[in-house]
């Protein structure tokens, strides 16, 4: 069987697939031509131009009356109704006291402990306790001294054995002088009779110092304050038997002095002087805080921790009591720092910032302002010094600095007049 090629065939010709008709005509679509895909394309960018347009007709800005695109002025106005209004203060420059900041714990001056010289005696009073106060010589505590009590008697009737043993002795001694100047009795019966009264003399002095040393032992059944203080501590009890050099009795302290003692690095020893005031984080019943005084500064520093003590005295106070942790502000001298209220200081973020405020401003009349980090040095009163950060002279938001951000615009109204100058502390 053979197969012609298609444009052989009857029905086709050469050119396209299309049909050929009978009588040589060719086939058409309905409606008469097809179409080229260029038309289709031409139609398709054209619906596309048309549906842009409408678009962009729809969402065009309308124009404000001045010109401006409504959505403008309608920002506008909104940026403007969100401007702040706040007040703004000059940062002036002024001698400030140079402090140094000291933390410590409190101590005794001199905390006394109170033993006992007796051994093998038991307590039979306690007459304090912890918190009293004592006078010097004041009785604290009494041991059972009937022994020592017996031993005394017997010293003192062996003193008084002696004491008429001797007066024999001197009585013989006269008789016999008397007979020796008669020749009724011998030198040599002289000389035995003074020696004998110079031996029963001798016994009477031992027997003095038996019944002293009985006394003093008998006194020390007495334990008795050595100086004005507090009882700080207490280890006597009822019927405890305690040793000469064991465990204390009491502890006082002397004449109820308290001092500080601050632990200061070795960089800032070097500031301090004996004499200088400290201000401490206590205070008294009327609110005002206890000044101390430098004292001693100690001559070593501590090999490992870099850190000297020094001991600042304390004023005499009840709420002053040792083992309580304070600090204080030592006063080392004056510098100059721009100084400004403290409510113009806003701290964030652990950190301190002032809202500086440009001198400069635009068509409107608004300032921009800038917030700058700064470190605060030493307050007195309501004025707090700036040690970096600012410059004096320069102008710094005093109300409402803590809604502002660097590149805010404010509207600057007149300062109070009590916050342009703050009064310093009394």
């Amino acid at each position: 069987m053979t197969v012609q090629p298609l444009h052989t065939r009857p029905g086709h010709d050469g050119n396209d697939n299309r049909p050929n008709l009978p009588g040589g005509q060719r086939w058409t679509p309905p409606g008469g031509r097809r179409p080229s895909k260029l038309k289709w394309i031409l139609l398709g960018t054209v619906v596309v131009a048309l549906a842009g347009a409408g678009a962009y007709l729809a969402f065009k800005p309308k124009q404000a009356a001045d010109g401006k695109p409504a959505a403008a002025a309608e920002k506008g106005e909104k940026d403007s109704s969100s401007i702040l209004t706040v007040t703004a203060v000059k940062a002036t420059a002024s001698d400030v006291p140079r402090q140094l900041l000291v933390t410590g714990s409190l101590a005794s001056w001199d905390e006394l402990p109170i033993g006992t010289q007796t051994s093998g005696l038991a307590i039979t009073e306690v007459l304090v306790d912890e918190g009293d106060k004592v006078k010097a010589g004041q009785l604290l505590a009494r041991f059972d001294d009937k022994v020592l009590r017996a031993d005394l008697l017997s010293r003192e009737a062996s003193l008084r054995e002696a004491q008429a043993l001797a007066a024999e002795a001197e009585a013989n001694i006269r008789r016999a002088e008397e007979l020796a100047r008669t020749g009724a009795i011998s030198t040599r019966d002289l000389d035995a009779r003074r020696s004998t009264a110079l031996t029963t003399k001798a016994r009477v002095g031992v027997a003095e110092a038996a019944r002293a040393q009985a006394i003093a032992r008998l006194a020390q059944t007495e334990v008795r304050a050595p100086t004005d203080g507090t009882i700080a501590k207490r280890n006597a009890r009822l019927g405890a038997v305690m040793s000469a050099g064991g465990t204390e009795l009491f502890r006082i302290i002397r004449d109820d002095r308290v001092e500080l003692l601050a632990e200061v690095p070795e960089i800032d020893i070097r500031q301090l002087a004996v004499g200088q005031t400290a201000e401490l984080s206590a205070v008294d019943i009327n609110g005002k805080p206890f000044i101390g005084t430098i004292r001693i500064i100690s001559p070593v520093v501590d090999t490992k921790t870099r850190i000297g003590t020094v001991k600042i005295d304390v004023p005499h106070d009840p709420y002053l009591r040792p083992g309580m942790f304070l600090t204080a502000r030592v006063r080392t001298g004056t510098q100059s720092a721009p100084v400004l209220p403290e409510e113009a200081v806003v701290y964030r973020d652990a950190k301190s910032w002032a809202v500086v405020v440009d001198a400069a401003k635009d068509d409107k009349g608004h300032h921009t302002v800038t917030a700058r980090e700064v470190q605060t040095g030493p307050r007195d009163g309501n004025r707090l010094a700036i040690l970096s950060g600012l410059k004096p002279g320069e102008d710094v938001v005093l109300t409402g600095a803590g809604y502002l951000k660097t590149g805010d615009k404010v509207i600057i109204t007149p300062t109070p007049a009590d916050k342009v100058n703050p009064l310093p502390a009394n």
